[in-house]
């Protein structure tokens, strides 16, 4: 028998729409809400300031349990918790009171690729992304490598870290439910008529910081932009003030360099239309919407063979895949097609196929439209 469930989304960011994985968070249940179902949202600003900052990833999780039993006992408790993975150590562990309330923890597949990332950066002696010491006790933490044999369901975006299928997290396959994101179809509709004989606009769209790739991005560019006198360059959603962005650069060149923040969708294809060229040289994604827009918008792609993005591009015909911290390689890709309009028409997007059994959100790149 059908009926209308109540619903909690918890997760750890901002409840606006900043960045790609809260976007995935909420497209996913606005489909959800518009099935009928009541969706609430425990974000990171709902939290007292005792689970913000810096011991936020592991005080956050305690805050999500303690707000889901104090409605159950109330007898307002609800049907499903759909938590992010960071954040499922303690309501997983931890079921008594939840007065049988539903579980599902949704993984982006990154956690222990940034805590790997992470000691890496400290025998390198490279600041960023995670400290050494609070990344090297996150996993046990976070929930991954306890909870997931206690998991009734996840949703994975990634394929390539699935970690919850992984052998050292024995959770049981058939509770895993691939998610393929996908992007509205107002990305299509505004680059329509994409000029691929045209190459001087190059976009990174994404946060400007080091998990992007940024360290790897800036000398590649410096290089690119010292060859090619027209080359420009977008950087849209960095999430940062423009002259941080500007001022990685050499002075002679930060006239070239256009920083854009957007919150319509609209606004957002517009600027992937006005590109010639995307580029992400992330060190870890799950699968970054940003990808799922630049695909939609029929962009040819330079970006790193990890994660999320060996999932959805096929080397030479989607997209072309760099190695991770290889700014050469970055360099030699972008150049393939700044000097190529037959290449960078061949090396577009094209929508990827439909797997059986996923879950596909957005709209031109779902293949028909949601299976939730």
């Amino acid at each position: 028998m059908n009926r209308s469930l109540r619903i909690l989304v918890a997760h750890n960011v901002r409840c606006d729409r900043p960045g790609g994985m809260s976007r995935i968070m909420r497209m996913i249940h606005d489909r959800v809400e518009a099935r009928g179902h009541r969706v609430d949202y425990l974000c990171a600003e709902d939290a007292p300031r005792s689970a913000q900052g810096r011991w936020g990833r592991f005080a956050f999780p305690l805050f999500v349990r303690r707000h889901v039993v104090a409605l159950a006992r109330s007898g307002a408790s609800y049907d499903v918790v759909n938590v992010h993975e960071p954040s499922s150590a303690a309501i997983t562990l931890w079921r008594r009171g939840l007065a049988g309330t539903a579980i599902v923890v949704t993984s982006h597949g990154v956690e222990r690729r940034v805590w790997e990332l992470a000691l890496e950066n400290g025998r390198r002696g490279s600041e960023g992304l995670a400290g050494p010491r609070v990344s090297g006790i996150h996993p046990p933490v976070s929930g991954s490598r306890r909870s997931a044999s206690r998991m009734p369901t996840a949703f994975s975006v990634s394929a390539a870290k699935t970690r919850i299928s992984d052998p050292a997290y024995p959770a049981d396959a058939n509770r895993i439910q691939r998610i393929f994101p996908g992007a509205d179809s107002v990305f299509a509709t505004v680059a329509a008529n994409r000029d691929y004989r045209r190459a001087v606009r190059l976009l990174f769209a994404g946060t400007w910081r080091k998990n992007k790739g940024v360290e790897d991005f800036v000398p590649a560019f410096i290089r690119l932009a010292s060859a090619h006198p027209e080359l420009e360059l977008t950087v849209l959603g960095g999430g940062v003030h423009p002259d941080r962005v500007r001022g990685c650069f050499p002075a002679a060149l930060r006239s070239r360099i256009t920083c854009i923040e957007t919150t319509a969708e609209a606004d957002t294809a517009a600027a992937y239309a006005a590109a010639d060229l995307y580029v992400l040289p992330s060190l870890f994604e799950g699968t970054p919407l940003t990808l799922m827009e630049a695909m939609m918008s029929g962009l040819p792609i330079v970006t790193t063979a990890t994660c999320g993005m060996k999932d959805v591009i096929e080397p030479d015909r989607t997209g072309l895949l760099v190695p991770l911290r290889a700014p050469d390689a970055v360099v030699a890709s972008l150049e393939r097609l700044l000097g190529n309009a037959q290449d960078r028409g061949t090396t577009r997007s094209r929508r990827p196929g439909r797997r059986p059994g996923a879950i596909y959100l957005g709209a031109r790149l779902s293949a028909g439209g949601t299976g939730l």
